[in-house]
C-alpha cells in the first residue's frame, strides 16, 4: 500500500508539501496539489481519515448511545434498521460507529465518558429520549455534538430528528376506523410511558375526541394485567393499536385469538415475518439514520421531520 512518503518520492516535494496538497492547502499551488493528487490515484493511497481526525484532537467515529437496556434483553429491530441508515450516511464521510449500552444509567454515562476521553469520540446520536437524562446532560455540559433521535424534552432545544409520532398516531387510528369498520379501538403500550409513546397516544386520543369516542388506554407490565382483562373492564373494545412492534410481540397470544383489527409501528423484517396479518406503521428507521447523521454534520438546522407510511 502506498504511503504519504511514497507520493512525496514520485512528485519530487517534501512530505508535508504532499501532505498539504492531498489536504488542499492553498499554501500549495493548484498545479501542485493537481500533480500530487494524480499520482496519488496512480499509487492507489488511501488516505488514513483517522490519523487526519486525530491531529485535530477527535477520532473519526460517531457514537451511538442506546438507552439503558438490560442484558437479556432482545434486539430492538428498529436500531438495527437506524444503525443500517446512519452506516450509509457515515460511509462517505469515511467515519464509523462506536456503541454505547449498558443496563444501568450510571454504566451508561461511564461508557460515553470513556468514549470522550480514551478514545476521543466527540459526535454522537443519542437513540432515546427521556427527562433528567445524565448522558444528554454529560453531552451539553461538555459542549459534544450530538443529535437526538426521538423528540427532545421541552427543557433542552437540542437538535433532534423525529417522526410526526402526533399524526401517525392519529392516522393509524383513523385507519382502523375507516378500513377495518372498528368503533372502539384501544391503545396498547409499555408502562415506560416513552415520549413516542405519548405523542403516538395523544393521536390517538384526539382522533377518537374528534368522533366522539372515549379513548381506552392499557399499559403492559410483565405480570400485570392482561389483554382479556382490559376486554373485561371495556366489552366495547373492538380493535387493537400497539405503540411499537416489540410489544405486539410480547402480546401477539393474547390478541391473535381474539381476531380483532390489529395495528402497531415499525415495519421491521422480522416482526413482518412473524405478524403477516397485521397492518403495520412504517416510522422509516433507515430514512431517520441518515437524517441523523446529516443533521450531526450540519450546525445550520435545528431539526428535521421524517415521514412515516401505512401498510395494509
Amino acid at each position: 500500500m502506498a504511503t504519504i512518503k511514497d507520493i512525496a518520492q514520485a512528485a519530487g516535494v517534501s512530505v508535508s508539501t504532499a501532505s498539504r496538497a492531498l489536504n488542499n492547502n492553498p499554501r500549495i499551488s493548484v498545479k501542485t496539489r493537481q500533480r500530487v493528487k494524480e499520482i496519488a490515484d496512480q499509487l492507489g493511497y488511501l488516505p488514513n481519515y483517522n490519523a487526519q481526525n486525530l491531529t485535530r484532537g477527535e477520532s473519526n467515529m460517531v457514537g451511538l448511545i442506546f438507552p439503558v437496556t438490560s442484558d437479556t434483553a432482545p434486539a430492538n429491530p428498529f436500531h438495527i434498521d437506524l444503525m443500517r441508515g446512519i452506516s450509509v450516511a457515515l460511509k462517505p464521510r469515511h467515519y464509523e460507529m462506536v456503541v454505547a449500552i449498558a443496563p444501568t444509567a450510571d454504566d451508561l454515562l461511564a461508557s460515553v465518558k470513556s468514549m470522550v476521553t480514551q478514545s476521543k469520540v466527540h459526535k454522537f446520536l443519542v437513540f432515546y429520549t427521556i427527562e433528567n437524562d445524565p448522558v444528554t446532560s454529560y453531552l451539553r455540559k461538555n459542549n459534544l455534538d450530538f443529535v437526538v433521535i426521538g423528540h427532545p424534552t421541552a427543557n433542552h432545544p437540542d437538535r433532534y430528528v423525529d417522526n410526526d409520532n402526533v399524526a401517525a398516531g392519529a392516522e393509524a387510528t383513523a385507519h382502523l376506523l375507516g378500513h377495518h369498520a372498528a368503533k372502539h379501538p384501544a391503545f396498547l403500550q409499555f408502562t415506560d410511558n416513552w415520549v413516542y409513546e405519548q405523542s403516538r397516544r395523544k393521536g390517538y386520543e384526539q382522533c377518537l375526541e374528534s368522533r366522539g369516542i372515549k379513548p381506552v388506554v392499557w399499559y403492559y407490565q410483565e405480570n400485570g394485567t392482561t389483554v382479556a382483562d382490559l376486554l373485561a373492564k371495556h366489552p366495547e373494545v373492538d380493535s387493537f393499536l400497539c405503540s411499537d412492534d416489540l410489544l405486539l410481540v410480547r402480546i401477539n397470544d393474547q390478541l391473535q385469538s381474539l381476531g380483532y383489527p390489529i395495528a402497531c409501528y415499525n415495519n421491521s423484517r422480522l416482526v413482518g415475518m412473524l405478524l403477516k396479518d397485521n397492518e403495520r406503521v412504517d416510522m422509516q428507521p433507515r430514512k431517520l439514520g441518515q437524517a441523523a447523521v446529516e443533521l450531526l454534520f450540519e450546525q445550520d438546522e435545528h431539526h428535521r421531520i421524517v415521514d412515516f407510511k401505512i401498510y395494509d
